[in-house]
């Protein structure tokens, strides 16, 4: 009769280690795919959110309201971004607009008071789990963008950098004509892993 050998202590703890091992690295991957997809994923709706501020900005030029140009903000304090609306000053205020501020007025100042809401769906949108938008820790900040908006027909794009009060644009003969040739938003995983650049240029041309 032949005999039946078990398992030994040791080679079950060799075999649980292994596992164990196995395991750890399987849950590391795992959590570096789903931040790469997260960060993809971000990266994808904030250049979709910004082309359609410059779409809208084309679209609703011919259209008799107070809209004068759209735009994009981004807030990084809480790490979220918002499609907006930049009204007239001079809007009359029954759904009719008299007369638009020139590029160049709208250039030497941002007129927070310009800003409304577009659509709540498009407002304060949060950053996926696990992703931040970065400024000031970015090792691009002085090109870091604040605000961008585009002004019709063109159109014309305007940004503001983190830390400025006014837009650049090349579209104008003022003081603010002298953009940087690339601006950046800059996403990055909460454990500074990852990351991903948005890179916008002077024409509003996106780039992944």
């Amino acid at each position: 009769m032949a005999d039946k050998k078990g398992f030994t202590l040791i080679e079950i703890l060799i075999v649980i280690a292994i596992t164990a091992v196995l395991s750890g690295l399987a849950i590391g991957y795992s959590h570096v795919g789903q931040d790469q997809i997260s960060l993809s994923i971000e990266e994808s709706k904030v250049a979709q959110m910004i082309l359609e501020a410059k779409e809208l900005s084309i679209a609703t030029y011919s259209q008799n309201n107070a809209t004068c140009a759209y735009g994009v903000e981004f807030d990084f304090a809480t790490s979220s971004y918002s499609l907006f609306e930049y009204n007239s000053a001079t809007s009359t205020g029954s759904g009719s607009r008299s007369t638009c501020p020139s590029i160049a007025s709208t250039s030497a100042a941002i007129d927070q008071g310009a800003i409304a809401k577009y659509t709540s769906g498009n407002w304060q949108v949060p950053t996926a789990s696990g992703v931040i938008l970065v400024s000031s820790t970015n090792p691009i900040a002085s090109a870091t963008i604040q605000d961008i908006l585009f002004y019709p027909p063109n159109p014309c794009t305007l940004i503001s950098l983190v830390g400025q009060t006014t837009f650049q644009s090349d579209c104008n003969s003022g003081t603010n004509n002298n953009p940087p040739p690339e601006a950046y938003i800059y996403l990055r995983t909460t454990n500074g892993s990852l990351s991903r650049t948005i890179t916008v240029n002077p024409a509003g041309q996106v780039s992944l």
